[in-house]
């Protein structure tokens, strides 16, 4: 009987140290996206027509690029909104599931372009956070609408937005044998490249400045390598 117990225990023993161990893998994670909806802003005066248009996709690109948003189609609304200053009908954006709502306003003078916005969480019936203004130029809407989405993508998410980044870089074109390098801008989104130089020196290792108003960049303009500091505000841009 003692014999047999030891040879019991010696099999359960070695049963349970080949046993294989439990491994869970995790491999994906699952994000629903927050559905919003963004209607066409109100467009205060007939130069604005376009731009209330132009505005709301540029923005509505920003924030479904994020993987977190899913734009809800103008189709599917069931009511508009006409002007800035009337309340919301939270129960038409409710019932298209709507949980975020963008609400705007353009006006274009001359060269200049303002734009308002409010943010809403809709199931909530409240505004979040308060209206803001923004005013630029007219050549500079696109920078506008990156602004607003980095304010809505802000206070839905509570991290800072990126829109409104810039990136700088070494353009090349030109055959093999004679590749032409120019130091080039534009905005996150790949939008409004501008030249910083022209083709006729190479140009490498462009950084921008922890303020992110002067470049930093080596060229061999003399002939030798030399790190030039170039301020982006008042460059002369090259086309």
């Amino acid at each position: 009987m003692f014999r047999f117990l030891i040879l019991t225990m010696f099999w359960i023993t070695a049963t349970v140290a080949h046993a294989a161990p439990l491994r869970i893998e995790i491999k994906n994670g699952v994000i629903e996206p927050l559905p919003f909806a963004a209607p066409y802003f109100v467009a205060e005066n007939s130069a604005a027509n376009q731009l209330a248009e132009d505005l709301v996709t540029v923005i509505s690109q920003d924030l479904v690029g994020t993987g977190l948003f899913r734009e809800i189609p103008q189709s599917a609304f069931i009511s508009g909104i006409t002007s800035f200053a009337s309340p919301i009908q939270y129960a038409d954006w409710k019932a298209i599931n709507a949980q975020a709502l963008l609400a705007g306003a353009v006006s274009v003078e001359g060269g200049s372009v303002t734009v308002k916005f409010r943010v809403y969480d809709v199931f909530a019936n409240q505004e979040l956070g308060a209206g803001l203004k923004f005013s630029g130029t007219k050549d500079g809407w696109r920078r506008i609408a990156h602004k607003v989405a980095d304010v809505v993508y802000s206070r839905i998410t509570g991290e800072s937005g990126y829109f409104d980044s810039r990136v700088v870089f070494v353009a090349e074109s030109g055959s093999k044998g004679q590749r032409r390098k120019r130091l080039a801008i534009m905005d996150y989104d790949g939008a409004n490249v501008t030249y910083l130089t022209g083709a006729d020196d190479i140009v490498l290792a462009p950084r921008f400045s922890p303020t992110g108003d002067r470049v930093l960049y080596t060229s061999y303009e003399t002939g030798f390598p030399r790190i030039y500091v170039m301020d982006v505000g008042s460059a002369c841009l090259f086309t």
